[in-house]
């Protein structure tokens, strides 16, 4: 994954993103439930965004120290901006290369772990970070994620690979990185639909919400080529809807 054209897709897109980031925000509401009522400490966020989990860590652990950490200067000060006042530090840096001062009780992150470039040692390098007890809690894509339009590409343009979901991790290969480094864990998943009324609307969706990723691989979707691409889309699905892949886990060392 190239962080930098991710980073470039979120920065781009941050005054936006909000309104864009449905399926997030159902994420982090279903992320914070899953944590529970335990109290925590110290919290480090992984991937803030603009802050929605962000708010929601705040008001159910408002006694934490809460470390929120995003790559994108700009999503972070958006994020900074909204939760002025608050008990929460924010920091620019690359959530697979920060390392912690001292012992954390929790680890989260909502729906940027399929951005990484190595997970499996951003994991046991989490481990590392985590007190005895210590909980890693986190939702992020799985390679389902956008599957209808994926085979309408595959129709037109054969077999597909630039799709940036199609290298996100399996269930199975989590589950495998997880045995390694967690003494238990529950990873569950889930599957979000999202109906759009045209091709542009689903598209400007992924581009809003940052989600395309590193984009089509060189495809240029013109408005005659997306007008084709609409067409068999319809003939598939019956309408333009776009499936969200998520994995929801909660492990701990």
């Amino acid at each position: 994954m190239d962080k930098n054209i991710v980073n470039g897709n979120f920065s781009r897109n941050a005054e936006s993103y909000d309104d864009y980031a449905a399926v997030q925000r159902k994420c982090a509401e279903k992320l914070i439930g899953l944590i529970g009522e335990k109290p925590f400490s110290s919290i480090l966020e992984i991937g803030c965004g603009t802050g929605i989990y962000t708010r929601l860590l705040h008001d159910r652990y408002g006694d934490a120290e809460i470390t929120a950490v995003d790559i994108s200067e700009k999503m972070v000060e958006i994020a900074r901006e909204k939760l002025t006042g608050k008990n929460i530090s924010f920091m620019i840096a690359d959530g697979e290369q920060i390392t912690p001062d001292g012992k954390l009780d929790l680890i989260t992150s909502n729906a940027s772990f399929q951005w990484f470039e190595n997970i499996e040692e951003t994991l046991e390098l989490f481990t590392g970070a985590l007190a005895d007890g210590g909980m890693l809690c986190f939702s992020m894509y799985g390679p389902e994620t956008f599957k209808e339009f994926r085979e309408v590409l595959g129709v037109h343009f054969g077999r597909h690979r630039g799709l940036s979901s199609g290298k996100f991790p399996s269930r199975k290969e989590m589950e495998g990185i997880l045995k390694k480094y967690f003494r238990r864990f529950e990873l569950t998943e889930e599957r979000f639909s999202s109906e759009f009324l045209s091709l542009w609307d689903f598209l400007r969706d992924v581009k809003k919400s940052g989600t395309r990723g590193e984009g089509l691989g060189g495809i240029f979707l013109g408005k005659y080529v997306i007008k084709e691409l609409e067409k068999t889309y319809i003939e598939r699905f019956g309408g333009i809807a776009a499936t969200h892949h998520v994995y929801f886990c909660r492990a701990q060392v």
